[in-house]
């Protein structure tokens, strides 16, 4: 049977895997966060351009 101090220094062993573990979380949804950001712009720039260019087409469907 482990002694009370074997325990509390598995338990803080644990801890510091723990905390590791949500750090790296942590940090991945982070960058994941990010590049949803950029997504996001991409695909409102991309949007943007098509209206764009579909309102400039019937512009000049008009002015013929």
């Amino acid at each position: 049977m482990a002694t009370e101090s074997e325990l509390r220094q598995e338990i803080a062993a644990e801890r510091r895997e723990l905390t590791d573990a949500v750090a790296s979380l942590r940090e991945e949804l982070g960058q994941t966060a990010e590049r949803g950001k950029k997504l996001a712009t991409a695909a409102g720039a991309t949007a943007g351009a098509a209206l764009a260019l579909k309102t400039l087409v019937r512009l000049l469907r008009r002015a013929d």
